[in-house]
């Protein structure tokens, strides 16, 4: 996806409105709360496991393709469990795809790290661990409700900034952080999409 236009900004940012106007006031409530929650989850999971949050926050993002949120944090739990046995990523299972839980291994040892090249699990690393508002996660479920449908092409490095920009414009229209209002919008897409 190249550049947006002027054109297509505005339609996104009509879609933003469309969504953040079918969110419940549940899902304003646990978006607000979410990245909160998901943080302290991390924080004390690298408390228990003697590792940084933010290589907490990455193993979950390497295990979080396809993984519900409950299964992610257990799968999160078992990779740190098998790290500190001693195991390597083909004596676990996980419920994602092998190459992610090899990543996962990678980085619960540090011996890789997620880096802005992967602008959307970056993005989510620190929303996550450092509750970054400077960051949006741009999943499939924020661009469904960009575009309004489910889109073939992820954005390049200047659709992802501009995306990420008006998302961060309307949060701070709303009086929210950037990652709140992207987790309000993913509920209400959830829910109606």
């Amino acid at each position: 996806m190249k550049e947006l236009t002027t054109k297509q900004l505005q339609e996104i940012n009509n879609n933003l409105d469309n969504y953040f106007s079918l969110a419940t006031d549940r899902d304003i409530d646990n978006g607000i709360a979410w990245y909160k929650q998901a943080h302290y989850i991390c924080k004390d999971l690298a408390e228990r496991y003697n590792t940084k949050l933010e290589t907490v926050a990455s193993i979950i993002s390497a295990l979080s393709p396809r993984n519900k949120w409950p299964q992610n944090i257990k799968d999160t739990k078992t990779v740190l469990d098998a790290i500190h046995a001693g195991l390597e990523p083909d004596q676990v299972k996980v419920c994602t795809f092998h190459k992610n839980k090899n990543k996962a291994f990678l980085l619960g040892k540090e011996q890789t790290s997620i880096t802005d090249k992967s602008l959307k699990t970056f993005s989510f690393v620190n929303n996550i661990a450092r509750l970054d508002a400077a960051y949006i996660t741009i999943d499939v479920w924020h661009l469904r409700a960009c575009f309004g449908k489910t889109i073939k092409t992820t954005p390049n490095r200047k659709a992802y900034d501009q995306i990420k920009r008006l998302t961060i414009a309307k949060a701070e229209q709303k009086g929210l952080k950037g990652y709140e209002y992207q987790a309000i919008v993913w509920n209400a897409v959830k829910n109606n999409f």
